[in-house]
């Protein structure tokens, strides 16, 4: 039987290109930027970031893994030693869903893992739906000032 409570997808529409979204959502210091449960990503190893959560302080660790013919980036969470990719976005070209070109489609997908508390769970979900918006807000901001 589907369940709701193993997964959480939250999308948006952008107005910029997907090429220029996929882009700054596979870099690091744009991630840290937005991620509220990752702020501020620095490389701790080779292709893994350290990040803190604005909750409560506490250390995140991260990988991020592009996939350009895709438009998929699976970002795998843990620690620094065991990272598993339970957070991924879908970036989408506008047109290929019937928007009109310079726009696309991000979506935000999370899986829950087993033993993941109600609150916690509950938690990551309602951060998606905000971290969506500063998505979109930065990506539109960084994009307007490209000068494009």
């Amino acid at each position: 039987m589907p369940s709701p409570d193993l997964a959480h997808m939250t999308a948006i529409l952008a107005e910029v290109p997907a090429a220029f979204a996929f882009a700054r959502l596979s870099e690091p210091a744009f991630v840290g930027g937005w991620s509220l449960g990752s702020l501020g990503l620095t490389e701790v190893a080779e292709g893994v970031y350290r990040g803190t959560s604005l909750f409560d302080g506490s250390a995140a660790h991260v990988d991020i893994r592009p996939v350009p013919a895709l438009g998929l980036i699976d970002f795998g969470v843990g620690s620094l030693t065991a990272r598993t990719p339970r957070i991924y976005i879908r970036v989408t070209p506008g047109p290929d869903l019937g928007h009109p070109e310079g726009r696309c489609q991000i979506a935000l997908h999370a899986l829950r893992a087993a033993g993941s508390p109600d609150e916690r769970w509950a938690r990551t979900c309602t951060t998606h739906e905000t971290e969506i918006l500063l998505i979109k807000a930065q990506l539109e901001t960084a994009f307007a000032g490209t000068g494009a």
